[in-house]
């Protein structure tokens, strides 16, 4: 074994940037669900219909 200190892939990029990056990506999409449907229960209650 090398005694490297993190992770590394082929690219260079650090495998906790990589973490770090697709946490911040399922927060986002986290958001985006929510506010959505917030979106869509906000329009069935004031449906003017």
């Amino acid at each position: 074994m090398s005694g490297r200190g993190s992770v590394v892939d082929l690219a260079g990029v650090k495998l906790g940037d990589v973490v770090i990056f697709f946490e911040v990506l399922l927060a986002v999409a986290a958001v985006a669900i929510i506010a959505f449907s917030l979106y869509v229960v906000y329009r069935l209650v004031t449906d003017e219909s």
